[in-house]
């Protein structure tokens, strides 16, 4: 039972008046706009840099560095969800055989925690796939700082 239905309870039987209720309506609500207040002001917020995606592989044969100013983030976000669809059938078959389910994971989200500063891992993802023609490891990492 909330505060709120309690206090109402009481005034039904004669335990508080309307006055008083409403005193104590009042000071329920500013204690919970205290709470949110310090929720917001002790939450700590990171300022992330870049939106950085790195691709290596054991060899050298494979190496990309894309790094992306976390301004540009926000026209990102606004594509975010149809990135899965940028991966071919036969890469994302593969990832799905490996147990990765990449349309599982919410980019637009984590790029509103990233831009907002509440992303508190920076590490977003971080893969390593078997490639059999070049015959090394390939690692991707998605990461911010």
């Amino acid at each position: 039972m909330s505060e709120q239905q309690r206090i109402l309870e009481m005034i039904e039987k004669g335990q508080l008046t309307a006055a008083e209720a409403m005193e104590l309506l009042e000071a329920l609500n500013t204690t919970k706009e205290v709470a949110t207040i310090q929720e917001v002001i002790l939450s700590p917020k990171h300022n992330y840099k870049f939106f950085r995606i790195k691709v290596t592989s054991d060899n050298n044969s494979v190496n990309v560095n894309v790094n992306i100013p976390i301004g540009l983030l926000t026209t990102i976000g606004e594509i975010a969800d149809k990135m899965t669809t940028m991966i071919p059938p036969d890469a994302k078959k593969d990832m799905e055989a490996k147990g990765i389910d990449i349309s599982t994971i919410d980019f637009a989200k984590i790029i509103e925690e990233v831009i907002n500063g509440t992303l508190d891992e920076p590490n977003i993802i971080e893969v390593e796939a078997w490639d059999e023609s070049s015959q090394s490891m390939i690692k991707v990492r998605v990461y911010v700082d």
